[in-house]
């Protein structure tokens, strides 16, 4: 029985031990397996004790984005801004953009200011944020911040260009659109209506916010400059909401007026009192009783489709997170994004959507477009009158029944259904992504072609929205968050567009290799897997767990610090430990002057965390691995004390007994 006891104890310790051994070596393989980045990174010059590059206003061409002219009729209004002057005209509630000549401009990661349209210009955060109130305690004329009504100054610009909208709707504060879901009441398809060509489609831009978020000088005046620069800059072609989680439904906001009121109140601050929106779980579940759940994680746009549901006035649907950073004009840069996909063909737009545009590579997007084509022999792609078992698609039918036969023409001049920050991955070909196989109602199952586009925010039609909404309402079909709008508008034939924007990355790694693993090797040409023809494939996308090192050092992307590291330097904190950034370095891709000043060029940040909404530091390996990998070594250790400290015992039991046995 001793005997059998130990070798059992033994083969234990012994398998313990062993995984504590390949679990170390594993850990060491995946460190010695990543790549090298560059010794030193590209970016902008270092100005030396030569001449400094000379920094003069940006040109009025460099800076204004007007965006299409939807009618030769219509003219925006100025409208007035926060001090009491005309947008347009008043020094101080306007942006000081910057041209640096002899300065290179960075070169991003993927994507290309010149692709989409961005002005390559600087600004410091002075002059980004200084209208809006950053710096207020060093400003001799201070603005009145808890005095301004943002929804009232949204609400005399509506008014002011209401001559260029079909309807005019104005923002109504505290007031509660929402409700809870009728008995019985019917959810009716949605129907494509015709975009009136005598009028301007407008553009709510839903700023997703949530119960205990912290607002604190960085967050307000970010949120005053997306006000400013996109809804008073642009005539009311754009209206801003803050769309807010009430994590406690004790609060019982729907109850009546007052508890909805009190709740705005104790949640957001009083300058935005007016164009917050409460929503809380008992509402999503009465209108999605049959969907799973309601959790940000798993169905983060069941709000946004509710948005669009009750505010029939809006046409296109911006969500953004507070975590999202504009270094340039927040309007200009997504008009640019928009003015990019209007232009852009329905042809192949799924398959191009799956592609990390590096221009060195793939040339101009227009190469990237014909090298797709080859690659697709001219047909049309998965988006050429596809079709699912579970409902007849809402988009409109291709002009010509063979794809051949259209030369990219069918959608240009169309605005997008979806606006995708980042490239789509085709669903059925991940294999790290957790939630791939998460659905909930579709006839067949995982088999259904679905598209998982990261992060969950972009900008949806109001028809994408309502398709959306009937098919969870109506029909319990559900995706994963981030690929919920993605996959629905590729099953209802709807035109979806990822604009190639400025990506940057820190560290860098050579360019070529980043090719190869975001978009796949071998030419565009040659990508022809079965299923998959025409589409980017690279093992950092369909194999995130393996690189997620070099995904998370980017400028854009849910779990980087880059974003933060850049902003901090940038504000003048110094980089992430805060400080005085005056003889410290800054990211390459910034520039610091011989006076000290930091400089950003045009490029979105996400995300940056303030404060409490900062997460802790997701660098390096996944934490589930560095703590199973202590957690196993402890316990292999701590099996191994006992295995010794029971031998001691037994040797001193057996001579005990065999003492007593010669007795």
């Amino acid at each position: 029985m001793i005997i059998a006891c130990g070798a059992r104890t033994r083969a234990l310790v012994f398998v313990l031990l062993t995984s504590t051994l390949l679990l170390v070596i594993a850990l060491c393989h995946k460190r010695g397996g990543r790549l090298e980045p560059l010794q030193r990174p590209t970016g902008p010059p270092r100005p030396g004790n030569g001449p400094q590059p000379s920094i003069r206003p940006a040109p009025d061409n460099a800076t204004n984005t007007s965006g299409k002219q939807w009618s030769s009729v219509w003219s925006r209004v100025p409208c007035m801004g926060p001090r009491g002057f005309n947008i347009d005209e008043a020094n101080n509630d306007t942006l000081s953009e910057s041209i640096i000549n002899g300065l290179e401009y960075p070169r991003p990661f993927v994507g290309s200011h010149e692709a989409v349209g961005l002005s390559q210009t600087w600004m410091t955060a002075a002059a980004r944020y200084g209208p809006y109130g950053w710096g207020d305690d060093q400003m001799e004329k201070k603005a009145p911040w808890n005095e301004v009504d943002w929804a009232k100054l949204q609400n005399q610009c509506i008014h002011s260009n209401a001559h260029g909208f079909h309807d005019a709707t104005m923002i109504r504060p505290f007031g509660r659109r929402f409700r809870m879901r009728e008995p019985g009441e019917e959810i009716k398809s949605p129907v494509i209506e015709p975009q009136a060509a005598d009028y301007v489609p407008r553009t709510a831009i839903v700023l997703r916010a949530w119960e205990g978020y912290n607002y604190i000088a960085k967050d307000l005046a970010n949120l005053r400059a997306t006000v400013a620069e996109t809804a008073l800059r642009f005539g009311a072609e754009y209206t801003v909401y803050i769309l807010v989680d009430v994590k406690d439904t004790g609060r019982n906001i729907f109850a009546n007026d007052e508890n909805y009121r009190r709740a705005i109140e104790e949640l957001v601050p009083r300058e935005f009192w007016g164009m917050a929106i409460l929503f809380d779980e008992t509402l999503l579940k009465s209108w999605y009783p049959n969907i799973k759940t309601h959790g940000a994680t798993y169905q983060i746009m069941q709000p946004l489709q509710l948005f669009a549901h009750f505010y029939p006035e809006f046409d296109f649907h911006w969500q953004l997170e507070l975590d999202v950073r504009f270094t340039g004009h927040a309007g200009r840069y997504l008009t640019a994004l928009s003015d990019f996909a209007r232009k852009q063909p329905r042809k192949q737009a799924i398959e191009r959507s799956t592609w990390y545009y590096m221009p060195e590579f793939h040339g101009g997007y227009s190469d990237l477009l014909g090298a797709v084509n080859a690659s697709l022999e001219g047909r049309g792609g998965l988006g050429w009158g596809m079709r699912i078992q579970d409902f007849e698609p809402a988009g409109p039918k291709p002009p010509v029944k063979d794809p051949l036969a259209d030369n990219f023409e069918w959608g240009v001049g169309e605005e997008a259904d979806l606006i995708a920050f980042t490239p789509c991955a085709y669903m059925p070909s991940l294999k790290h992504w957790v939630w791939r196989n998460w659905q909930q109602g579709l006839k067949a199952g995982t088999k259904t072609p679905g598209w998982m586009c990261q992060p969950a925010m972009g900008r949806a039609s109001r028809t994408l929205l309502l398709a959306v909404h009937h098919a969870q309402a109506v029909q319990g079909i559900a995706m994963h968050s981030e690929a919920t709008l993605s996959s629905f508008a590729l099953w209802h034939g709807l035109k979806l567009v990822v604009p190639p924007h400025p990506i940057y990355q820190d560290p860098q790694w050579p360019r070529s290799k980043m090719n190869e693993l975001f978009n796949g090797a071998g030419a565009v040409e040659a990508h022809r897997t079965q299923g998959m023809e025409g589409m980017a494939y690279g093992d950092a996308i369909y194999r995130q767990a393996d690189y997620e090192y070099i995904a998370t050092s980017a400028s854009f992307w849910y779990t980087s610090d880059f974003p933060n590291r850049i902003y901090d330097a940038w504000l003048g904190r110094g980089g992430s430990q805060g400080g005085d950034s005056s003889s410290l370095e800054v990211p390459y891709v910034l520039w610091k002057s011989r006076d000290g000043e930091v400089y950003a060029p045009n490029m979105i940040l996400h995300p940056v965390k303030t404060n409490q909404n900062r997460p802790l530091d997701s660098s390096g390996d996944p934490p589930w691995l560095v703590i199973a990998g202590v957690a196993v070594s402890l316990l292999g250790l701590s099996a191994a004390g006992l295995w010794w400290w029971k031998r001691r015992s037994w040797g001193r039991y057996s001579a005990v007994r065999t003492e007593e046995v010669g007795k």
